[in-house]
């Protein structure tokens, strides 16, 4: 549909262009429920919990998909992290990140790009802040080779959780003790929705490009990201130029996507 609409949107007039914009922007942001991925998330839930009465049920799984972006951001409100360290905490505590990544990522933009970004990768992959590793599953169905990075904390146990349960063998490193490391080096690299949670997103994107391959690929989104939202307290403004610095070792915007740069 995404096509179709570029296409009639070239030959409309402008007053019949933005509310068909408008149209498509609200079927694009559109929840299809992944069955699979609720039952997971139940079973991982529930692991916690032997008395029943804290269990949550599927439909109670959907219903924290749905509003976990709002608990979340309560608590980033509350508990206003600051530092490197803080924020690095906040990620390592928060309960609920699982379920707003997974309802985030049943969404059709979401669904769309993820597909797009499975046809691209090749190589040894690195998935940096791979979240609840749903994406590095996929990678690895495909027969890539994959490391999946972030820092530990509920996404990092539950994406532990699924690549055992599945019987994956994807390398996980904890991001949170520093750069990626020195030995390996990545023929695709994918950092999605990740560098606007990122105190040190400059330190974070030269780390990236020194170990993106020569001919690698870097999928990258938000590197514009204007900042906090009411919704999304915890984004963050990027206050240098990314695609300078991205350009500066020999990786650049391809002319298809905004979010895919080659070495």
């Amino acid at each position: 549909m995404m096509n179709l609409v570029g296409k009639i949107g070239k030959h409309v007039p402008e007053p019949i262009k933005v509310p068909l914009t408008k149209l498509y922007g609200k079927w694009d942001s559109k929840f299809i429920l992944d069955k699979e991925m609720i039952k997971e998330l139940t079973e991982f839930y529930n692991m916690s919990f032997k008395n029943s009465e804290y269990r949550l049920s599927y439909e109670e799984a959907i219903s924290l998909c749905k509003v976990a972006v709002r608990i979340n951001a309560d608590l980033w409100t509350i508990l206003n992290p600051k530092t490197e360290e803080e924020i690095k905490q906040f990620y390592e505590i928060v309960p609920y990140y699982p379920f707003e990544l997974a309802y985030w990522h049943m969404k059709r933009l979401q669904r769309r790009l993820r597909k797009e970004v499975l046809n691209l990768s090749f190589g040894d992959v690195l998935d940096y802040g791979g979240g609840i590793g749903d994406l590095c599953i996929e990678l690895a169905k495909n027969g890539l080779n994959v490391t999946y990075g972030d820092v530990p904390g509920r996404n990092w146990e539950f994406a532990k959780w699924l690549f055992e349960k599945k019987e994956l063998n994807i390398n996980m490193i904890d991001l949170g003790k520093g750069k990626i490391p020195k030995e390996k080096g990545y023929d695709t690299v994918i950092c999605i929705d990740t560098i606007e949670h990122i105190l040190n997103p400059k330190g974070v994107l030269e780390d990236i490009a020194t170990h993106l391959k020569s001919n690698g690929r870097l999928v990258i989104t938000a590197l514009n990201c204007p900042g906090e939202t009411e919704n999304i307290p915890m984004h963050l403004k990027m206050e240098f130029d990314a695609e300078d610095l991205l350009n500066s070792f020999g990786i650049f915007k391809s002319k298809e996507k905004d979010w895919l740069w080659i070495k």
